[in-house]
């Protein structure tokens, strides 16, 4: 007998998103979590894993941290849950980064002018 089988999609939605503030007080665990309770309300957790690409007996331990989360899977799942928290995390990070990396170089570069002219004199 053959079965009928018959797919079903969930509707676009824009992500959901949180002021950066919140975001920098979460670590990226609890960002994925949220993103996940918000995913339930679309998938079940099965569901949600498939058309993540993640093996449903590992989608509990990459939630809770206890396995590296693929980052090429990332952008699928924040897109199944419509909810942006974990890139949104991840953004904030470089963005904190890239600031303490520019602060950090013109502190070398201030440094490096002092010691030249010091010279020069």
């Amino acid at each position: 007998m053959e079965q009928f089988e018959m797919r079903m999609f969930a509707m676009y939605q824009e992500p959901v998103r949180l002021p950066d503030a919140q975001i920098e007080a979460m670590t990226f665990e609890s960002a994925l979590s949220k993103a996940l309770e918000h995913g339930l309300k679309r998938f079940d957790r099965k569901t949600l894993a498939k058309l993540c690409g993640i093996h449903y007996p590992h989608f509990g331990d990459l939630i809770a941290g206890r396995r590296p989360f693929p980052a090429v899977k990332l952008s699928r799942f924040c897109m199944l849950t419509a909810c942006d928290y974990p890139r949104q995390w991840i953004e904030t990070q470089d963005r904190r980064e890239l600031e303490q990396y520019k602060a950090q170089s013109a502190q070398v570069v201030g440094e490096y002018i002092q010691k030249a002219m010091g010279r020069a004199a």
